[in-house]
């Protein structure tokens, strides 16, 4: 769950530090107030994409940082990735003022991906529009599949149709255009008969052009080497070289009978010139022992680099690009190269493959016409509260032909409802008014986020549409959810803000030189002025505070 969020230079938010408890959280305040910032700045921790005018007016960056209690899954996550958990979790984002953005984890430094991706580990977010996704072709299947924990299956049934469908153009390709496949083919042999001919090593060039060069300047290099050895160590006795000189001198050093640290200090540098000036000639000397004039060799590694570069041009490439392009053509040889008795392999894997996902599409069928009983009852059982007690709901599931299979299996599913008795069923999308498709949705919500696994919910002004006692038993539905997840609602509705364990205000303060929104945490005489606001408005009087304070005791 969340336990922990801090804002720093966030929009109109300068400082702020909140702390959350479990059970139902809620979140109020007047039209325009900010309530939507707190949202923005936990959705940035949560790999939302990040903007420049995020920044608080003359800051330079904004700092979020949220904090989670680390479940099983998240911890998994962390693991997987080598990144240290605990039992407290951080997600953090920084934002410049030019829009650009840092993430970390625990602190480390990740992508804004993987915040998004660990956040599937810890919240889900229900958005007040979320009954217009429900007009998606595919949200009726998405949230079955999410209500019967059916992702496992359905992965699996994906997986299996898309190695079906290459494997089958495979073969159509192969089956089909066969002409063309010889021409190829032909092609292809010679070329690759005169890379296999040249038969080039991965890294020849490279070790080829390095040994032209050491061969072409060896001369001049043994020169230059022997001259360095000589001035180094010399090969007279007229005492010339560095190193005759040096010992000279520290002969000469070692005469004076004098302790001072300046003269110890030259000797000492002297000693250390002479033995390196040693060891710089023995390298040396050793360098020239390797060095080899072979003018055979020279023609010899020319000519085989005349040869790759000739071979280059003729296939319009750099010659760094030969090796990998003999590679590439050897493999689209062997793909052309399919026997009749591969064709015969591969249509019969297509075969079994077809198969595989036919028992697997089946499979998920029956799962989803089982679950969607349940679904459809779990569902109505939250009509009366919302004041659809006449309405009656069915996930309709068509199963499609093999011609007609997807990715998702082989049905169609679509939500239908009735909304009168006698009436019929027809898709929620045609049927269903705005107040009742908001309404139908805000059930939807409540029974999938009962069954997930995510530890925190938060519902951003669902109950948008609704008021009077549909309000306050929408109100008694989330604090009972808010007994196995910690859920934090958005919301304007009295009967609603009424229910929570944990109550914030969010307030607009405008100076004359800068605007701030300040977020509190409201005390029990705190909360009661606040739901009096929300029931009467600018004017407050004595019966709307005990009207409050009623509502208030009834849901504590």
């Amino acid at each position: 769950m969340l336990t922990h969020l801090a804002i720093h230079q966030f929009a109109l938010v300068e400082q702020l530090e909140l702390s959350f408890t479990d059970g139902m959280v809620v979140i109020t305040g007047e039209t325009g107030a900010g309530k939507s910032i707190l949202l923005d700045a936990l959705g940035l921790t949560l790999g939302q994409r990040a903007e420049a005018g995020y920044v608080r007016q003359g800051a330079e960056q904004a700092d979020i940082s949220a904090c989670f209690h680390c479940n099983e899954g998240a911890r998994r996550w962390l693991n997987e990735r080598d990144i240290p958990d605990d039992d407290t979790l951080i997600l953090r984002r920084v934002v410049s003022k030019e829009g650009r953005s840092r993430a970390y984890i625990n602190g480390r430094p990740v992508a804004a991906s993987d915040l998004k991706d660990i956040a599937k580990h810890l919240i889900e977010v229900h958005s007040q529009h979320a009954h217009q996704h429900l007009l998606d072709k595919d949200s009726a299947r998405t949230v079955l599949d999410a209500y019967g924990n059916l992702q496992g299956l359905q992965h699996q049934v994906k997986q299996t149709y898309d190695e079906w469908q290459v494997r089958s153009q495979r073969l159509s390709h192969l089956q089909t255009e066969s002409a063309e496949i010889q021409a190829q083919k032909q092609l292809l042999t010679y070329q690759v008969e005169e890379l296999r001919e040249l038969n080039l090593g991965e890294d020849e060039i490279e070790q080829l052009e390095l040994e032209q060069k050491r061969l072409a300047s060896a001369e001049s290099v043994l020169l230059s080497g022997q001259q360095a050895l000589s001035a180094c160590l010399g090969d007279d006795a007229d005492g010339h070289a560095a190193a005759q000189l040096t010992w000279q001198a520290l002969t000469r050093v070692e005469q004076v009978d004098d302790p001072h640290p300046t003269l110890q200090e030259a000797k000492e540098l002297l000693q250390q010139a002479h033995i390196q000036l040693e060891e710089a000639g023995a390298s040396l000397r050793r360098y020239l022992e390797q060095v080899d004039i072979n003018p055979h060799r020279l023609q010899q590694v020319e000519t085989r680099l005349s040869q790759i570069f000739t071979m280059a041009r003729k296939h319009h490439m750099q010659p760094s690009a030969l090796y990998q392009h003999w590679q590439a053509q050897e493999h689209a040889l062997a793909e052309l190269s399919l026997s009749t008795d591969d064709l015969h392999d591969l249509a019969l894997h297509v075969e079994q493959l077809q198969q595989q996902y036919v028992e697997l599409a089946k499979e998920l069928s029956t799962q989803r016409h089982h679950y969607a009983q349940q679904l459809d009852q779990a569902i109505m059982s939250h009509f009366d509260s919302l004041s659809l007690g006449r309405a009656k709901f069915q996930t309709h599931i068509k199963s499609l032909d093999i011609s007609r299979a997807s990715r998702t299996g082989i049905d169609q599913i679509e939500f239908h409802v009735q909304t009168n008795p006698g009436m019929p069923f027809g898709p929620l999308a045609k049927v269903a008014s705005g107040g009742e498709l908001s309404r139908i949705s805000l059930a939807i919500q409540v029974v999938t986020a009962a069954t997930c696994q995510t530890p925190s919910l938060i519902f951003d002004e669902v109950d948008v549409g609704i008021g009077g006692g549909t309000a306050e038993r929408v109100g008694r539905l989330m604090r009972r959810l808010g007994e196995s997840h910690q859920v934090m609602c958005v919301t304007h509705q009295p009967q609603v803000a009424a229910q929570a364990h944990q109550h914030y205000q969010v307030s607009k303060i405008s100076g004359e030189q800068a605007t701030h929104t300040r977020i509190r945490e409201l005390n029990n005489n705190q909360r009661t002025k606040e739901l009096a606001r929300m029931l009467g408005g600018v004017d407050i009087t004595q019966q709307t505070l005990a009207h409050a304070q009623e509502m208030l005791s009834l849901a504590q």
